[in-house]
């Protein structure tokens, strides 16, 4: 009998592994849907509220700032209240939020329970990829991250066709209360499935590297936020950045500090040191940027200019959703068998490629080409978001993921904002 217990595990192992990724990815569909099919309910919530659009658009900016100031204590809480009963939580608020959103009677209340929505999503990102690194072997992370990477890229491309549809054929509301089901569901799964780490104590919270760092990224991402329609040269701009950046300065100076005294910092710099997580955060600025430029531009270009509907429109980007997740998941069982770089450099020049084409469509484009250029990018989009984080994570040290994973989600959250705003 023990020797067929210890035949027995391997496969129950390979089974609680993919049934952390099967819970990750719904979790992980949910948050990332919910960042895009807003964008697309924005003039109907202008009529709802009887409010111009700079105002409307706090609806999407309060959101996007929480998630900068949040996430990097994400590392500190998994590690204190353990992982699982960290990512519960962040699932409940997520999941409560949504639903206020959708009960929400004023816009200023709708402000405010998108906040409570970003608490909840902060974490949820970064403690998915950790889990995943925990639970599978360096040799099958590709594979893992290639599963990871369909949510990751489909949410954002079906966030407009979806988003589209239920604006005009039902009422803004529903595009909160569709991550109700969705998150009681990966409650659920979370809470029978997951298995609890130990909480590490003795840590204390940094207090006024958390200060800093939120004072600093809150500043820069409402900047870059408010360039779009303020301006470059607006002084609020101008004197955003500069405040931002003076005090994530102040913040890199206590970070190194504590390292130096011995304590434990709220972001270790220290993994800068690594030379593939660094060339994988700079590679993905890039990448993300070219993401959620396009997710915010292709819409208002085929909307604005072309005068689709907002359904027609989603549908005309449906097919690089398709492309992405077919080539998410070949790409990441490539990186397990020929390495990241093989998978990510092609990648890389067949995106450069497609943004270099796609800068130059005017209104007389024809679809089929748009929609060309459109699947290239897909196909290369999943070629190497995901690689970029197996290729960037692979060296961190196991103590260290929480806090690399945070790092990368928001300096990918930062890239995203500057997308949009240029």
């Amino acid at each position: 009998m023990q020797v067929n217990a210890r035949a027995l595990q391997p496969r129950r192992r390979l089974e609680y592994k993919w049934i952390v990724a099967m819970v990750v990815i719904i979790a992980v569909f949910m948050s990332i849907l919910d960042q895009t099919i807003v964008n697309i309910a924005i003039p109907r919530l202008q009529i709802a509220f009887g409010a111009d659009i700079h105002s409307v658009q706090w609806v999407l900016t309060a959101y996007i700032l929480t998630l900068g100031v949040v996430t990097p204590t994400s590392a500190f809480f998994s590690d204190r209240l353990g992982i699982k009963r960290f990512y519960l939580i962040s699932l409940v608020l997520f999941t409560a939020g949504s639903a206020l959103c959708g009960l929400a009677w004023s816009l200023p209340v709708l402000i405010f329970f998108r906040i409570l929505q970003g608490i909840g999503v902060a974490a949820l990102f970064p403690l998915s990829i950790t889990l995943l690194f925990r639970e599978f072997p360096p040799q099958e992370r590709g594979a893992a991250m290639g599963f990871f990477g369909i949510p990751a890229l489909l949410a954002p491309a079906l966030g407009p066709t979806l988003g589209g549809y239920l604006v005009t054929f039902a009422g803004w509301q529903l595009i909160f209360y569709i991550n109700v089901p969705i998150g009681i569901v990966a409650f659920i799964l979370a809470s029978i499935f997951l298995h609890e780490a130990r909480p590490q104590s003795g840590t204390t919270f940094d207090f006024f590297g958390f200060i800093f760092v939120a004072i600093g990224l809150g500043l820069v991402l409402y900047a870059l936020s408010s360039a779009s329609t303020d301006g470059w040269g607006s002084t609020t701009v101008i004197g955003c950045l500069t405040g931002g950046l003076l005090s994530l300065a102040i913040f890199v100076a206590v970070e190194l500090t504590l390292v130096n005294r011995g304590r434990q910092p709220l972001l270790d710099l220290r993994l800068f040191a690594n030379g593939p997580f660094t060339t994988s955060i700079i590679a993905g600025l890039f990448v993300v940027f070219s993401l959620f430029g396009g997710l915010f531009l292709f819409p208002i270009y085929l909307q604005n200019l072309r005068g689709l509907s907002a359904f027609e429109s989603g549908l005309v980007l449906l097919p690089q959703a398709l492309a992405s997740m077919v080539s998410v998941i070949i790409g990441g069982r490539l990186v397990d068998r020929i390495g990241v770089r093989a998978v990510m450099i092609p990648g890389l020049l067949i995106l450069g490629v497609a943004t270099w084409e796609l800068s130059f469509i005017t209104l007389y484009s024809p679809y089929w080409w748009l929609q060309a250029m459109l699947v290239l990018r897909g196909i290369a989009l999943g070629l190497t978001v995901q690689p970029l984080t197996v290729f960037g994570l692979s060296e961190v040290r196991p103590r260290q993921l929480g806090q690399a994973s945070s790092m990368n989600t928001v300096m990918r959250s930062v890239s995203s904002s500057l997308g949009i705003a240029v």
